[in-house]
C-alpha cells in the first residue's frame, strides 16, 4: 500500500509547488501578473503537469515500458507508484483551479477513477490494466501540450510551440487509440473500462480541434 503514500506526498509536493512556481513566473515572464488568480491557478497546473509529466516519461521509459515491450513483464508496484503520481497531478489541479471546461473535469474525474482501479489490480494478469498502463504513458508522452496551455497565457511568442504540440498531441492519441483497440479483449470490465475512457477522449479530442483549428 505503499503507493498511497505516494500518491499523498506527490499531491502534497503539487500543492506547495503552486506558490514557488507563480513566484518564478511572475518575475519571469511578460503578462502573468497581470492574470486573475484563476487564470494564475490555470497556467501554473498546467506548467507543473507538463513538467511532472515529462520526468514520469524519462523514468517509466528506462524502467517499465523496455521490460513491458521486450518481456512482457509489468512490474505492478512501480506501475502503481508512476500511475499515483501522474494522477497526482489531476487531484491538485481539481482543487486549486475553480473554472476548469467540463469536459477537463471529466477528464480528471474518470481518472482518479482509473486509478483506483489501477491499486488494485494485477498488470501482469489483467487487459485492462494493460490497457491503461498504455494509454497513460501516450497520454503522458502528450507533456508538452500542458506547457503550451500554460505559457501562452504568459509570453507572446508560443506559436513554434503551439505548431509543435499539435503534431505531438495527433501523433500520441493515434498511436494511443490504435494500441487500445488492438490490445482490447472483450469482457464486461472492459466495457466500464472504455466508458470512463471515453471521458478522455472527449476532452482529448477538444482539445485536437482547438489546436488544429
Amino acid at each position: 500500500m505503499m503507493f498511497i503514500v505516494t500518491f499523498i506526498l506527490s499531491c502534497t509536493l503539487l500543492y506547495f509547488s503552486y506558490t514557488h512556481t507563480e513566484n518564478y513566473l511572475k518575475y519571469n515572464t511578460e503578462k502573468f501578473d497581470r492574470l486573475t488568480v484563476d487564470r494564475k491557478h490555470y497556467v501554473v497546473k498546467n506548467i507543473n503537469k507538463g513538467v511532472y509529466l515529462a520526468l514520469l516519461v524519462l523514468f517509466a521509459s528506462i524502467l517499465v515500458i523496455p521490460d513491458i515491450v521486450w518481456h512482457n513483464k509489468w512490474h505492478n508496484e512501480l506501475i502503481k507508484h508512476v500511475a499515483s503520481m501522474y494522477v497526482s497531478n489531476d487531484v491538485v489541479g481539481l482543487y486549486m483551479v475553480k473554472n476548469l471546461p467540463t469536459s477537463t473535469r471529466l477528464h480528471h474525474t474518470a481518472c482518479i477513477i482509473l486509478l483506483m482501479i489501477a491499486w488494485s489490480v494485477d498488470f501482469q494478469e489483467t487487459n485492462i490494466g494493460q490497457l491503461l498502463v498504455m494509454y497513460t504513458y501516450f497520454s503522458a508522452l502528450s507533456f508538452p501540450v500542458n506547457i503550451y496551455l500554460g505559457a501562452r497565457l504568459c509570453y507572446k511568442k508560443t506559436k513554434w510551440l503551439k505548431n509543435i504540440c499539435k503534431y505531438v498531441y495527433l501523433l500520441s492519441c493515434l498511436i494511443n487509440w490504435t494500441i487500445q483497440l488492438k490490445m482490447y479483449i472483450p469482457s464486461e470490465y472492459a466495457m466500464a473500462y472504455f466508458g470512463l475512457i471515453l471521458l478522455i477522449v472527449v476532452d482529448d479530442l477538444i482539445l485536437l480541434k482547438w489546436l488544429w483549428f
